[in-house]
């Protein structure tokens, strides 16, 4: 009986949303949240407010988007490619598992949290015997933190959490009281608000959402959401989570804003920086390991989120736990054997899959049964098909560039596209084209006879 009254439980204590959202912040945070802000605000100066409300639609309320496709849908990121095809589902989902996993963002983690112990404690290893150790013991803390789908969220916000938020707040209101300098003009020419709805864009962290929710939902069923109301809770966390995100994004450009007289340096470098004139030798030490624990907490997140659709991708021929295993190996393989070249061939294949995602999320956020309405499931299939594409030819842009191929034609043909200089030309190719696949379609007649 008491099973069964925890299975219906419809809300959590205060602490509990507060505990939950907050390592929905924290998954988000570690990626790339606590070092990109700092550098848009100093590069917007006086022009902070406008620069933030381009964040704003790209890097929070679009991530938040993604999980209410989630929540509405009630599907994961690999049902809702499915409805375009079987095989695009699975190109789709391995790519993503390769990018956000063992390929590229999760030895990425590990890397940056080996950079800040080295920071930490001003060691320079003479061999790679240091490297290895730190890396064996990184990848069995985190497999602790995953193996088990119940509780992965109780252990982020009891353990990692709350460094990150005393870490995060010392930061940010030092800055605002004694600001480091006066505000100056913009660096770029670009309108303000351009300037940041791209950065917010480049993130990613709408894959990173898609690959989060299921994280999250399996959390709130362990500790006893009942099914009924399962959508609400899962809102309430996930708008807790990016209201988190969005205070420390705008407060960390407001610190940046400020830093003009730091030079030209950027992203974790800048932020090092500030840190250090802010609190002095002793906030540098804070910083990086609140940078180690940012790092753990997203390597936690992907790793969860990955092992769950790698399981999903093999129709649950491999277990849970062995996924993870999985996935962890092959990422501390990774990081050890050469992350600089992988980053370099893999990275952009993010840039590739993210307008479908993006178009997937938007579809199920507006429609969640369009599978039930042919018009509009026909013009979902060919415009996520359409993004794709488009992110293909982006790639083929990217890759030639980088192995010194002539691809400027057709790096020229994307450029004429509406919106491409913000990374959105592909929006104007999809709505005409998913515009297109819903006049031309035609319900198929069912036969009487």
């Amino acid at each position: 009986m008491e099973e069964n009254n925890k299975q219906d439980l419809k809300k959590l204590t205060f602490m509990q949303y507060f505990l939950v959202g907050g390592s929905v912040f924290a998954m988000h945070f570690g990626g790339s949240s606590m070092l990109w802000p700092m550098t848009w605000g100093k590069e917007s100066g006086t022009r902070v407010f406008l620069a933030f409300s381009g964040v704003f639609i790209t890097a929070l309320f679009l991530v938040f988007i993604a999980y209410l496709s989630l929540i509405k849908s009630k599907r994961t990121i690999l049902s809702m490619a499915s409805q375009v095809s079987h095989k695009y589902s699975m190109i789709f989902g391995i790519t993503v598992v390769l990018v956000l996993g063992p390929l590229f963002s999760i030895p990425r983690m590990s890397a940056a949290a080996w950079d800040a112990l080295l920071q930490v404690f001003k060691f320079q290893p003479k061999n790679i015997i240091p490297a290895l150790i730190f890396t064996v013991i990184y990848y069995l803390i985190t497999y602790w933190f995953i193996s088990e789908k119940g509780g992965i969220l109780d252990k982020l916000s009891k353990i990692l959490l709350p460094v990150l938020i005393v870490s995060v707040v010392a930061i940010i209101i030092k800055g605002i009281i004694t600001p480091l300098g006066p505000q100056v003009n913009p660096v770029y020419e670009a309108n303000p608000f351009a300037y940041g709805f791209k950065g917010g864009y480049a993130t990613g962290d709408v894959l990173c959402a898609l690959v989060f929710g299921g994280i999250i939902i399996d959390d709130l069923k362990y500790k006893g959401i009942g099914r009924k109301y399962l959508n609400k809770n899962t809102i309430i966390v996930c708008a807790i989570g990016i209201g988190l995100l969005t205070l420390t994004h705008f407060g960390h450009m407001i610190v940046g804003s400020h830093a003009s007289t730091i030079g030209n340096l950027k992203y974790s470098a800048l932020y090092s920086e500030v840190v250090l004139r802010l609190w002095g030798q002793v906030g540098g030490v804070v910083f990086n390991i609140a940078l180690l624990f940012a790092a753990l907490t997203t390597a936690v997140g992907l790793g969860a989120g990955t092992a769950n659709l790698f399981c999903e991708v093999l129709e649950n021929r491999v277990s849970y736990k062995k996924a993870t295993a999985y996935i962890l190996v092959m990422s501390a393989i990774i990081s050890i054997i050469g992350l600089n070249s992988i980053v370099e061939i893999i990275g952009p294949l993010m840039d590739v899959v993210y307008p479908s995602a993006v178009v997937m999320i938007l579809y199920y956020t507006i429609m969640p049964d369009l599978e039930s309405k042919p018009k509009i499931l026909a013009g979902y299939k060919t415009g996520t098909t359409t993004a794709l594409v488009y992110g293909v030819l982006e790639g083929i842009v990217t890759y030639g560039n980088l192995l010194n191929f002539n691809v400027s034609w057709l790096e020229n043909i994307i450029l004429m596209i509406p919106g491409s200089s913000l990374n959105i030309g592909w929006v104007v190719v999809v709505i005409v084209a998913s515009v297109i696949a819903m006049l031309l379609h035609r319900d198929k007649k069912v036969s009487t006879t």
